[in-house]
């Protein structure tokens, strides 16, 4: 699972398995350490009415409504954002193969991309 923050936005981006992982297990997420801290991120399946984010100091927690979440796990829907964005605006997609291949990317898990006919 790739993570963008970009100031008060957050981008979690999705490959096939962890779509996969996701529909089955309701939460899939990933971590980055820093010597002795880390920080995780994870997407989770809640029954939140709308797509949320919460930060506690080390752990990053996107909670999506369970039917957003068979709706874009079981669907095309590439992707889904907070409908609140006043404070912290969070996108969530599937993960498509680039257009453009780079040296030492392994991409083979991404999505097929709809625009490489």
């Amino acid at each position: 699972m790739k993570i963008r923050i970009n100031g008060n936005f957050v981008r979690l981006r999705l490959s096939q398995s962890e779509v996969d992982n996701f529909s089955e297990n309701n939460r899939v997420g990933d971590a980055i350490n820093f010597g002795s801290h880390s920080l995780t991120y994870q997407l989770l399946s809640s029954n939140q009415k709308e797509v949320s984010v919460d930060f506690d100091g080390s752990h990053i927690t996107v909670q999506v409504p369970i039917d957003l979440s068979k709706q874009w796990t079981e669907t095309d829907l590439v992707g889904f954002e907070n409908a609140d964005q006043t404070n912290v605006r969070i996108l969530v997609e599937k993960d498509f193969q680039c257009l453009h291949k780079r040296p030492g990317e392994d991409e083979s898990d991404n999505f097929p991309n709809p625009a490489a006919n």
